[in-house]
This record gives C-alpha cells, sequence and structure tokens, in this order.
C-alpha cells in the first residue's frame, strides 16, 4: 500500500458487487492481521493457506474493482506474510507487531520482499499460486475445479535452453554470443519493474511513511501523503485528480465511521438487554455522532 499514480482501482469504472464492497470495507478498516484473514489465534497453517487464497482470488485487482481494494489486497498479502512465517508470527504474538527488519530466510532479495522488507503484493500472489509455499493441496492449490495461476518465473524457454547447452560439449564463445545470454534475464528484470504495484498516494492514517496532512476541502476529513510537493504538483487543488483523491478519502472515512458506529450501537443495545437503561442511554456514541455531523445520517 508512490506520486506517479492512485491506486489502480480507482482508476477503473467500479463494476463490484456489494459483497465486495463490504469484503474491501472490512479489510481496510481492520488493523489485527488475524482479523483480516477472518482467523482465529491457533489457526493452522493450512487454514493461513486456504483463507490466503480465498481472500487473494476475490481481491486481485483484475477481479475486483471496488474502491479501496487495491489497499486491502495489499493489507491481505502483508497479513499472510507476517503469520506465514514462524518467528514473525510468533514476534506479532508477543508485541502485536512483526520484529524490525528481515529474517535471515528473507535477506538478498529472494521471496515477495521489496529490499525494504515490504511485501510486493503481486509476487506474493504469483508465488503462492505457482507452489512457491507448497502446501498439500496439490503444489499448492491444484485440483479439480481449481484454477491454477502460472508466470515465467525461473523456467519457460530460457531454462530449456539452458539445459540442453549443458548436454552439448562445451565450445567457445564469442563476446556477442555471451552477451545475448543476457539479454532474456534483462527483459525479465525489465517485465518485473513495469508490473511491480504503485504504492498508495494517500493514507487516511498518519504513519511515518505518510505524516504530511491534508484535508479534504468538501468535509475537511484528514488525509495524509509522503512528498506534500509532489502530492500538490501532480493533484493540484482545483484539479479534477485532487477532487477524485479526495472523494475516496471521504468515501473510506464514511465507512470506517459506519463501522465504528455500528459498533457503539451493538455495545448499547447490550445494556439495554442487561437491564441497564439508564447506562445505555447516557451511552457515549461519538462516531455515530461524527457520521451524523458530516454526512447528516441519522443513525
Amino acid at each position: 500500500m508512490v506520486a506517479p499514480a492512485a491506486n489502480s482501482s480507482s482508476r477503473r469504472e467500479d463494476t463490484s458487487s456489494s459483497e465486495q464492497r463490504e469484503l474491501v470495507r472490512r479489510i481496510v478498516i481492520t488493523k489485527d492481521y488475524y482479523e483480516i484473514l477472518g482467523l482465529r489465534k491457533d489457526a493452522s497453517e493450512d487454514d493461513l493457506k486456504r483463507a490466503y487464497r480465498k481472500l487473494a482470488l476475490k481481491l486481485h485487482p483484475d477481479k475486483c474493482t471496488a474502491p479501496g481494494s487495491d489497499e486491502a489486497f495489499k493489507a491481505v498479502s502483508t497479513a499472510f506474510s507476517c503469520l506465514s512465517d514462524a518467528d514473525k508470527r510468533a514476534a506479532y504474538d508477543r508485541y502485536g507487531s512483526e520484529t524490525p527488519g528481515l529474517t535471515r530466510r528473507h535477506q538478498g532479495g529472494r521471496g515477495p520482499f521489496t529490499a525494504q522488507g515490504e511485501v510486493d503484493p503481486e509476487e506474493l500472489f504469483n508465488m503462492f499460486f505457482n507452489g512457491g509455499f507448497g502446501g498439500p493441496f496439490g503444489g499448492p492449490f491444484g485440483g479439480p475445479g481449481v484454477r491454477v495461476f502460472h508466470t515465467n518465473f525461473g523456467g519457460g524457454p530460457f531454462r530449456r535452453q539452458q539445459q540442453q547447452q549443458q548436454q552439448r560439449p562445451q565450445q567457445p564463445a564469442s563476446p556477442i554470443a555471451q552477451l545475448l545470454q543476457f539479454v532474456p534475464i534483462l527483459l525479465l528484470l525489465l517485465w518485473t519493474f513495469m508490473q511491480m504495484p504503485s504504492a498508495p498516494v494517500y493514507s487516511i492514517d498518519k504513519t511515518s511513511e505518510y505524516r504530511h496532512q491534508f484535508d479534504t476541502t468538501r468535509l475537511n476529513v484528514p488525509y495524509f501523503v509522503k512528498d506534500p510537493t509532489g502530492f500538490e504538483r501532480q493533484h493540484p487543488a482545483a484539479g479534477r485528480e485532487r477532487a477524485r483523491v479526495e472523494r475516496e478519502v471521504e468515501q473510506l472515512y464514511r465507512q470506517r465511521l459506519e463501522h465504528n458506529c455500528y459498533l457503539e450501537r451493538s455495545n448499547q443495545q447490550k445494556l439495554y438487554n442487561w437491564g441497564q437503561r439508564e447506562r445505555a442511554k447516557n451511552y457515549p456514541l461519538p462516531h455515530c455522532d461524527k457520521l451524523r455531523g458530516l454526512y447528516g445520517l441519522y443513525t
């Protein structure tokens, strides 16, 4: 989940179903990794794989166009990447966060991690559905009725060409021939770089990375960007791109308020059910009040 583009789902027509939009909304407002995957803390490794497979297929950018779907897809990838690693899961269960830095087996640029240890959701998706994580499902999720995704990483014509050359008698190669051997690798690296998803241009939560605050023009909803100068340049205040970003921010903020208001109302109803009417009447509903004040909704 920088400056060149916003989420890819925001540039497409929203053809998502209400179920997809509700799923995106739930994941975007959820911080706990187990809750994101819909699992309990005692979930097994197979449970993690099943949950990730189900959510990744539903939220992949090729299938889900709901607003915020890229952020939800990245959240699912981050949660699975942490909990599927024994060391990181132990640290998360104990401290509520991953251990800073990369584990040994994630160093050296291997796996679905960037140089800073961040998860690349698309590469994690490709690795998972091509057997990069193994599993008892026929490598890893084969079987009748299951679609298997294929990429050219680590195989294909170039790999077969190398095996054939190893079987032939070795002959001195010319410098041009040696250079040509690296062309497929360079093309693969270029293709991989072009396929890397861009990070979100904004966040509705302030973090160490997104720490420069802006407010939407209509409702003064705060949101945060990485580079305020670059954001102003590519999203001028009166421009169409700024208006589109602010509509997304206000929509996500409203979804978060609605969720928290629902929880407040549920807690209040429990007090009524327990016969504590006076306490229920005075139960604070700050998110419901905020929702009513900003959007004029009577909750």
